[in-house]
Protein backbone atom coordinates (compact mmCIF):
# COMPACT_ATOMS: atom_id res chain seq x y z
CA UNK A 1 0.00 0.00 0.00
CA UNK A 2 3.04 2.29 1.07
CA UNK A 3 4.62 1.38 -2.87
CA UNK A 4 1.34 2.48 -4.40
CA UNK A 5 0.99 5.50 -2.56
CA UNK A 6 4.61 6.49 -2.92
CA UNK A 7 4.05 6.23 -6.64
CA UNK A 8 0.62 8.01 -6.82
CA UNK A 9 2.81 10.96 -5.25
CA UNK A 10 5.64 11.30 -7.38
CA UNK A 11 3.75 12.79 -10.25
CA UNK A 12 2.32 15.05 -8.47
CA UNK A 13 5.42 16.26 -7.21
CA UNK A 14 7.07 16.63 -10.19
CA UNK A 15 4.41 18.60 -11.35
CA UNK A 16 4.78 20.65 -8.30
CA UNK A 17 8.23 21.12 -8.82
CA UNK A 18 7.43 22.46 -12.56
CA UNK A 19 4.81 24.41 -11.80
CA UNK A 20 7.38 26.13 -9.02
CA UNK A 21 10.35 26.75 -11.64
CA UNK A 22 8.17 27.95 -13.97
CA UNK A 23 6.64 30.27 -11.40
CA UNK A 24 10.03 31.63 -9.99
CA UNK A 25 11.18 31.98 -13.70
CA UNK A 26 8.56 34.27 -14.84
CA UNK A 27 9.53 36.91 -12.19
CA UNK A 28 11.44 39.88 -13.48
CA UNK A 29 14.97 40.86 -12.76
CA UNK A 30 14.75 43.60 -9.97
CA UNK A 31 16.93 45.83 -11.64
CA UNK A 32 14.61 45.96 -14.52
CA UNK A 33 11.65 46.30 -13.05
CA UNK A 34 13.21 49.66 -11.39
CA UNK A 35 14.50 50.45 -15.30
CA UNK A 36 10.96 50.27 -15.67
CA UNK A 37 9.59 52.44 -12.96
CA UNK A 38 12.46 54.84 -13.58
CA UNK A 39 10.89 55.48 -17.15
CA UNK A 40 7.72 55.61 -15.86
CA UNK A 41 8.45 58.59 -13.64
CA UNK A 42 9.16 60.54 -16.61
CA UNK A 43 6.30 59.67 -18.41
CA UNK A 44 3.04 61.25 -18.95
CA UNK A 45 0.29 58.70 -19.76
CA UNK A 46 -3.03 60.15 -20.50
CA UNK A 47 -4.41 56.74 -21.49
CA UNK A 48 -3.51 54.90 -18.16
CA UNK A 49 -1.15 52.04 -20.19
CA UNK A 50 1.15 52.41 -17.42
CA UNK A 51 -1.31 52.56 -14.71
CA UNK A 52 -0.36 48.25 -14.48
CA UNK A 53 3.29 48.84 -13.92
CA UNK A 54 3.08 48.19 -10.41
CA UNK A 55 3.83 45.23 -8.06
CA UNK A 56 6.86 42.80 -8.22
CA UNK A 57 6.58 41.08 -11.10
CA UNK A 58 7.07 43.39 -14.29
CA UNK A 59 6.77 40.41 -16.18
CA UNK A 60 2.88 40.76 -16.03
CA UNK A 61 2.55 44.56 -16.82
CA UNK A 62 0.98 45.63 -20.06
CA UNK A 63 3.45 46.20 -22.65
CA UNK A 64 5.93 44.33 -21.04
CA UNK A 65 7.57 40.80 -22.17
CA UNK A 66 9.81 38.57 -20.51
CA UNK A 67 11.68 35.59 -21.33
CA UNK A 68 10.00 32.33 -19.83
CA UNK A 69 13.12 31.10 -18.46
CA UNK A 70 15.46 33.76 -17.57
CA UNK A 71 12.82 36.07 -16.74
CA UNK A 72 14.80 38.83 -18.20
CA UNK A 73 12.14 42.11 -20.40
CA UNK A 74 12.61 41.25 -24.13
CA UNK A 75 9.94 43.41 -25.34
CA UNK A 76 8.67 46.69 -24.30
CA UNK A 77 5.91 47.68 -26.98
CA UNK A 78 4.75 51.03 -25.58
CA UNK A 79 2.93 52.14 -28.87
CA UNK A 80 0.19 54.31 -29.10
CA UNK A 81 -2.51 52.06 -30.36
CA UNK A 82 -5.09 55.02 -30.26
CA UNK A 83 -3.17 56.81 -32.81
CA UNK A 84 -4.23 59.73 -31.30
CA UNK A 85 -2.33 62.64 -29.75
CA UNK A 86 -4.74 62.78 -26.83
CA UNK A 87 -3.40 59.04 -26.00
CA UNK A 88 0.19 59.03 -26.66
CA UNK A 89 3.00 58.82 -23.80
CA UNK A 90 4.57 62.01 -23.76
CA UNK A 91 7.58 63.41 -21.30
CA UNK A 92 11.31 62.11 -21.49
CA UNK A 93 12.90 58.70 -22.25
CA UNK A 94 15.08 57.71 -18.95
CA UNK A 95 18.53 56.62 -19.85
CA UNK A 96 17.50 53.75 -17.42
CA UNK A 97 16.71 51.43 -20.07
CA UNK A 98 19.90 50.63 -20.71
CA UNK A 99 19.51 48.40 -17.96
CA UNK A 100 17.06 46.10 -20.17
CA UNK A 101 20.71 44.58 -21.44
CA UNK A 102 18.74 41.57 -23.14
CA UNK A 103 15.89 43.46 -24.82
CA UNK A 104 15.39 42.91 -28.42
CA UNK A 105 12.10 44.72 -29.07
CA UNK A 106 11.31 48.62 -28.94
CA UNK A 107 8.26 49.82 -30.28
CA UNK A 108 7.63 54.00 -28.94
CA UNK A 109 5.60 54.22 -32.29
CA UNK A 110 2.88 57.04 -32.58
CA UNK A 111 3.60 58.78 -29.19
CA UNK A 112 4.44 62.19 -28.51
CA UNK A 113 7.78 63.50 -27.06
CA UNK A 114 7.53 66.98 -28.74
CA UNK A 115 10.47 67.34 -31.04
CA UNK A 116 13.09 65.50 -28.10
CA UNK A 117 15.83 64.06 -30.18
CA UNK A 118 16.21 60.61 -30.06
CA UNK A 119 18.30 59.56 -27.24
CA UNK A 120 21.99 58.35 -27.94
CA UNK A 121 22.07 55.87 -25.24
CA UNK A 122 19.09 53.73 -27.17
CA UNK A 123 21.97 52.77 -29.55
CA UNK A 124 23.56 51.11 -26.27
CA UNK A 125 20.82 48.23 -26.35
CA UNK A 126 23.18 45.99 -27.77
CA UNK A 127 20.59 43.00 -28.36
CA UNK A 128 17.86 45.03 -30.11
CA UNK A 129 16.70 43.45 -33.61
CA UNK A 130 13.13 45.54 -33.53
CA UNK A 131 13.16 49.36 -32.51
CA UNK A 132 9.85 51.80 -34.23
CA UNK A 133 9.85 55.08 -33.10
CA UNK A 134 7.53 56.04 -36.25
CA UNK A 135 5.09 58.63 -35.49
CA UNK A 136 6.67 59.61 -31.98
CA UNK A 137 7.02 63.04 -32.20
CA UNK A 138 11.13 62.63 -32.39
CA UNK A 139 12.88 65.50 -34.16
CA UNK A 140 16.67 66.52 -34.88
CA UNK A 141 19.24 64.71 -36.16
CA UNK A 142 19.56 61.10 -36.16
CA UNK A 143 22.03 60.20 -33.48
CA UNK A 144 24.97 58.06 -34.77
CA UNK A 145 24.75 55.88 -31.96
CA UNK A 146 22.27 54.13 -34.02
CA UNK A 147 24.83 52.93 -36.46
CA UNK A 148 25.29 50.64 -33.43
CA UNK A 149 23.31 47.74 -33.88
CA UNK A 150 24.59 44.38 -35.03
CA UNK A 151 21.42 42.50 -34.38
CA UNK A 152 18.93 45.00 -35.70
CA UNK A 153 16.38 43.68 -38.48
CA UNK A 154 14.06 46.30 -38.00
CA UNK A 155 14.14 49.98 -37.81
CA UNK A 156 11.65 52.58 -38.14
CA UNK A 157 12.35 56.34 -37.56
CA UNK A 158 9.65 57.62 -40.22
CA UNK A 159 7.72 61.08 -39.97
Amino acid sequence: MKSIMRLLLLPLLLLLLVATKTIVARQCITEERNALLDLKTNLKDAQGLLSSWRGLNCCSWLGVTCNNKTGHIIKLDLKNYNFSKKYALTGDINPSLVHLTRLTHLDLSFNDFGGASIPEFIGSLKSLRHLDLSSAGFGGKIPPQLGNFSELKYLDISW
